[in-house]
């Protein structure tokens, strides 16, 4: 990641924290679990009950990392499990099972524990550390990238989801049910957000493809965090759904996605053909787009079999230059077929 020293800023704060102050805090709100963007909770009370355990008998408890919101309250990052486990015991959610060491405690909830028991486990500590509000939005981004190495890794996007929540973020999930996006991906299918993460590539080139620089990871974090407490303008979301529609019947549900050797049209969207498409026609007519569609198609299927297009939507796409040949390419072939395009001077 490419960032400048002031922009390396993170602020962190070490806290030993008592299971009882965490599960009060959570009730209280002040430590949230129940986010949006988090995985599930997924132990079972096998493995709960050794957490539990594991208090118990004074066993350390691996680190857990939280975020400052803006209202003071902490998100957690890493740890979710463990502190959803400390708080459903506490409430009397499961009783202990399977575990090895203190079996005379099987089969028992909190309120069946002796009070000395009670105190004990309420007492434990498990170190904290917060990473402050006071901490840059991009370097904090990599660092929830570093410590998101469980079995089901977040996105990038889910990971833009959890740190830039307010109304542009909902905007973001809003516009990515759009009808003629759907039809485009040839999918309703969205579990990683992916949908998400087109609609703010789209947002994001189209307020600035001429001043784009990579890393694109950043961005588009950049665009989200500038944005996050608005929700999209009405001229941002007429450009989408009629950009979208006039895509939809120019190209159909192919448009985004390369056909392989053998002749199939490969599974997944290349998110680099969406931008060289969704930008141009972005600033072209559109009644134009959809009138000509027939000349479009043999448009993009010429542009699938120029060697520099195809090098700029395969390989190191976030590189400037091949973001730029990639948009100015699709861009220059409308107009050679007497279509406007309006985007902006990619030269500089």
């Amino acid at each position: 990641m490419d960032l400048s020293t002031d922009d390396r800023k993170l602020v962190t704060q070490p806290y030993d924290l008592g299971v009882k102050g965490i599960s009060d805090d959570i009730a209280r709100g002040r430590l949230k679990l129940a986010i949006e963007y988090q995985r599930k909770y997924v132990w079972d009370q096998s493995k709960a009950s050794r957490l539990i355990e594991s208090l118990l008998l004074n066993v350390p408890i691996p680190v857990c990392y939280f975020a400052e919101d803006e209202d003071g309250s902490y998100e957690v990052i890493d740890g979710l499990q463990r502190l959803t486990t400390i708080s459903r015991f506490l409430k009397n959610k499961f009783s202990l099972s399977g575990i090895s060491v203190l079996k005379e405690l099987e089969g028992k909830f909190y309120d069946d524990l002796a009070p000395r028991d009670q105190r004990r486990l309420e007492n434990r500590t498990i170190r904290c550390i917060v990473i402050t509000e006071e901490s840059h939005p991009d370097i904090k981004f990599d660092v929830f990238e570093r410590l998101n190495t469980g079995a089901a890794s977040l996105t990038a996007q889910e990971l833009r989801n959890c740190i830039y929540r307010g109304e542009f973020n909902d905007s973001l999930k809003s516009m990515a049910k759009n009808r003629s996006l759907l039809r485009l991906l040839g999918s309703d299918s969205n579990s990683r957000m992916d949908h998400e993460e087109l609609v703010l590539r789209f947002l994001a080139l189209t307020s600035g493809v001429e001043l784009y620089k990579p890393p694109l990871r950043q961005f588009l974090n950049s665009h989200i965090r500038k944005n996050r407490h608005r929700a999209t303008t009405s001229r941002e979301l007429k450009m989408f759904e009629s950009t979208c529609d006039a895509v939809y019947e120019a190209l159909g549900d192919g448009a985004f996605r390369v056909v392989g050797r053998d002749g199939k049209a490969h599974r997944n969207v290349n998110k680099a053909l969406f931008d060289s498409i969704m930008i141009p026609a972005a600033f072209a007519d559109k009644k134009a787009l959809v009138r000509k569609s027939a000349k479009i198609r043999e448009i993009r299927e010429e542009l699938l079999r120029d060697e520099d297009f195809l090098t700029s939507i395969g390989r190191a796409t976030a590189d400037k230059t091949r973001m730029h040949l990639r948009v100015g390419k699709f861009a220059e072939a409308l107009r050679s077929i007497g279509i406007d395009v309006n985007l902006p001077d990619l030269s500089g």
